[in-house]
């Protein structure tokens, strides 16, 4: 009876050859010795707890907050995107016109694209709430970005029935960042948003051009920062530059005795004339009307084409080599004379 045997663990009791337990029961469930320790038991291999193993089960979520630099090219390398950089002095516009965007497709399709995803949604929606009823705000803001918050990116992804899908990329920097450069030009290298954006939108502060005591400054200081870029090579020479005017909202057709409009229109048409070896275009815009609320908003549609607008590409031309040595050289001689 090696059953019973290996089931007690008195060393005296004798009931693996006389089948009678040494402490006389009659039933040896009820025998305290009868039964193995549960320290004595084999439940087989002890299952290791490896972190690795559970970390890899786990589903894991994207943050949806800003994309950052080193975060775009695992995206750029599956999808083709459209990257724009909005370069402006705190305050210009940069992310009221950004949550404007946002907003819009909240509503529905905006100048024929639908909002198909997004990789910064919680982005998006600190930025926008501010803006909201729900914010409990007197009137609608959006707050500036901080220096501190360094470079991140905005992503859309919209669809169009005629084009199909268009990831869009939309750099956020503080102002007070863009400023430093255009003083200090030894910065400007450190603005690699430039070099990566495919249209670069200079914003120009209807606020501002208003105001009777800045607004030569302000004219002054808003070309010095297009001049500063182009004269340190920040900007690629493919790169589309683009000025928008922002808050039309600021701009009433007259006030004490000037044409605020027709001022506007002038200096846009100088500082076009000035830059006109670069293609330097002009656009305005009014993202969240709160001077006049009867503005409403103007532009986007017509920006959002723009910016989505096919644009040719140019690939560097491949120059055989001349009298190759290698057979493989020779390749571009054989598919020529195919």
């Amino acid at each position: 009876m090696p059953e019973i045997a290996s089931a007690c663990r008195n060393p005296e009791c004798e009931v693996a050859t006389t089948g009678k337990c040494a402490l006389n029961h009659e039933l040896l469930d009820s025998c305290e010795e009868y039964g193995e320790a549960e320290a004595d038991l084999d439940f087989g291999d002890e299952e290791v707890h490896d972190d690795r193993v559970e970390e890899e089960a786990l589903t894991r979520l994207r943050s949806s907050d800003l994309l950052r630099p080193e975060q775009l090219w695992p995206l750029q390398k599956m999808v083709p995107t459209t990257t724009v950089a909005l370069v402006g002095d705190f305050r210009a516009g940069k992310t009221t016109l950004i949550s404007a965007l946002y907003a819009s497709f909240r509503k529905g399709p905006l100048a024929g694209f639908r909002f198909r995803s997004s990789h910064t949604l919680t982005a998006f929606a600190r930025r926008h709430h501010d803006a909201l009823l729900l914010s409990k705000r007197n009137s609608p803001v959006t707050l500036r970005t901080s220096r501190q918050d360094g470079l991140g990116f905005f992503h859309l992804c919209l669809r169009n029935d005629a084009s199909g899908d268009h990831n869009l990329l939309i750099a956020d920097r503080s102002g007070e960042t863009y400023a430093d450069a255009r003083s200090d030009t030894s910065l400007i290298g450190e603005l690699v948003e430039l070099k990566l954006a495919d249209r670069v939108c200079f914003l120009l502060d209807s606020a501002r051009i208003v105001d009777v005591e800045q607004r030569h400054s302000y004219k002054r200081v808003f070309k010095q920062q297009i001049h500063a870029f182009l004269d340190n090579g920040a900007l690629s020479s493919s790169t589309v530059l683009e000025m928008v005017t922002t808050k039309l909202d600021k701009l009433s057709p007259q006030i004490e005795g000037r044409d605020l409009i027709k001022e506007l229109d002038d200096f846009e048409t100088a500082t076009l004339a000035e830059f006109s070896d670069v293609s330097l275009t002009a656009r305005r815009v009014c993202a969240l009307p709160r001077a006049n609320y009867g503005v409403g908003v103007v532009g986007l549609d017509e920006m959002l084409k723009s910016w989505l607008a096919p644009r040719a590409r140019e690939y560097p031309g491949l120059i055989a080599a001349r009298e190759p040595v290698r057979q493989l050289d020779r390749v571009f001689e054989y598919w020529s004379e195919a």
